[in-house]
């Protein structure tokens, strides 16, 4: 079983987009087995699957960190499709206490997402967890972090986007430098775009081999499909499969499965 967070400092780059997608394609093209965490308080994953979600009354992310639910973790989780589970967000992930975390106060909200996904390994039950980070470090996307084997980073190739690479990459390091596990980390060009400045900043990234960080090959275009499939409430292998951004989706998992 593969754990991958899928985070960036920066917001607006494409991260649900890219969870969405990477889980959809493992279900429907691989025969995989994908539980979505949704780890951030804007609850822009969950809509996307339930609209009318209510986080007052259902088992939620924040529900995992605090350790409610019921005792059979499998009982927890809101199936979406066949072989695909989500573990909803919701605004009070806007509430944990990163600073207590980070200083061992409370290392007990780490310890149970590392612990499900641990029981997850253990009986063989799921072939992925996906966990959809906010921007920035909390205290649900540090848990995330911690239980992951992988954090893609999608980007977009511009000053910013660059920076808040740099940045994430450091604040792995100080992860590591603490006696904590980090994960390996690898970046996603995100709306790619023909024009001579995109592709300098891709070559420069691409040269900066001290960062630590693997840039995967395929890149994701930019294409007006994408934003359409989020309000339809459809992944791009159904809404447009044949557009930009779906081939290439498609082509990026089969990167990311190591087939090419």
């Amino acid at each position: 079983m593969r754990t991958i967070a899928i985070m960036n400092n920066k917001g607006g780059v494409g991260k649900t987009v890219t969870a969405i997608n990477l889980a959809d394609i493992l279900v429907r093209d691989y025969r995989q087995r994908v539980i979505l965490a949704d780890c951030d308080g804007q609850m822009n994953l969950t809509r996307f699957y339930v609209p009318d979600f209510d986080p007052e009354t259902e088992y939620t992310m924040v529900s995992l960190l605090e350790g409610d639910g019921e005792a059979l973790w499998s009982d927890n989780l809101l199936a979406v499709s066949k072989d695909l589970w989500l573990i909803p967000g919701s605004p009070e992930l806007y509430t944990e206490d990163l600073e207590a975390v980070m200083a061992g106060q409370d290392q007990a909200k780490t310890s149970r997402v590392a612990d499900f996904v641990s029981c997850v390994r253990e009986d063989a039950e799921a072939d992925f967890v996906i966990f959809d980070c906010p921007p920035g470090f909390t205290a649900a996307s540090l848990a995330a972090l911690l239980a992951s084997d992988e954090v893609v980073i999608p980007m977009e190739l511009d000053g910013f986007s660059v920076t808040g690479m740099v940045t994430m990459r450091q604040q792995l390091v100080l992860l590591e430098r603490s006696g904590l596990r980090a994960p390996r980390a690898t970046v996603l060009i995100n709306r790619w775009r023909s024009t001579e400045f995109v592709k300098e900043v891709e070559a420069q990234l691409r040269s900066m081999t001290n960062t630590g960080l693997l840039v995967y090959e395929q890149v994701i275009r930019k294409s007006e499909k994408v934003p359409e499939s989020t309000v339809t409430g459809s992944p791009l292998a159904v809404y447009s499969p044949r557009s930009a951004a779906g081939v290439d989706f498609r082509r990026w998992v089969r990167e990311f499965m190591g087939e090419v």
